[in-house]
């Protein structure tokens, strides 16, 4: 039974990935949550989700914006080591009370006023200097309560429209976090034989649901993705605050 949840929780986590560019956790992890417990979910959807982040680039490496991407990248790897130190295991629900507030007011920003104040002509040398501390504060809350992505998610619905180039810069930042995260559960010794047994139930459902989302986004047009990245983040904002108050 328990491999049946795995094979469906990515399944369905690796399809919103693959159209978005994020939102497996958000998808996936309730489900696992819910049919294999929390110890196991966290290390499993640590090691599947980097699968599938290496997939979702590898189909969008043609738009990687190589500057755009490292400016978040290489702050956000100072910022992990900061975050396990300084911050571990304090006020965990009350940030993420904090970050759905935020990701519900931005999605209601995109979807009234971001056309209005042209903020997709911004500069490059402006979503430079956005860029480096917002890879920092995404390392630093990565590192202390392992949600590195509504920053970086914020940061690339403004300054990358273009669904190929939304979607490579915000994988090459999962990648490179990804690789330092599955690394924490492996010393903290999470990562167990039974993950692993866990894992080849994972991923054929991982592949069809990949398969399935780059089919479906062929019939994506620009002005819907951009109405699927708002509704996607008005989501994430909205399980991050109920999942802390319940």
């Amino acid at each position: 039974m328990s491999g049946v949840v795995v094979g469906f929780a990515f399944l369905f986590a690796s399809l919103v990935h693959t159209i978005t560019g994020f939102g497996s956790a958000l998808v996936g992890m309730p489900i696992l949550v819910l049919g294999i417990g929390l110890d196991k979910s966290a290390p499993l959807m640590a090691l599947l989700s980097q699968l599938v982040n290496l997939i979702v680039l590898a189909n969008n490496w043609s738009g990687i914006r190589w500057g755009r991407s490292l400016v978040l990248i290489i702050p956000s790897l100072f910022g992990v080591p900061l975050g396990l130190i300084l911050l571990k295991g304090g006020n965990e629900n009350l940030l993420n009370i904090l970050l759905g507030l935020i990701l519900i007011f931005h999605s209601c920003f995109l979807l009234f006023f971001e056309s209005k104040l042209s903020i997709v002509q911004i500069s490059n040398r402006m979503a430079f200097l956005f860029g480096i501390p917002t890879g920092f504060v995404a390392g630093v809350l990565g590192g202390a309560y392992n949600v590195n992505g509504p920053p970086v998610i914020i940061y690339t619905s403004l300054f990358e429209k273009e669904k190929m180039k939304f979607r490579s810069t915000l994988q090459l930042f999962f990648v490179a976090n990804g690789f330092v995260i599955i690394g924490g559960h492996y010393f903290a010794g999470l990562i167990t034989a039974e993950v692993w047994k866990l894992c080849f139930y994972g991923v054929p459902g991982l592949i069809l649901g990949t398969i399935l989302g780059v089919w479906l986004d062929r019939y994506i047009t620009p002005e819907r993705f951009s109405n699927i990245i708002v509704v996607s983040i008005l989501t994430l904002g909205t399980v991050l605050i109920l999942q802390s108050i319940v």
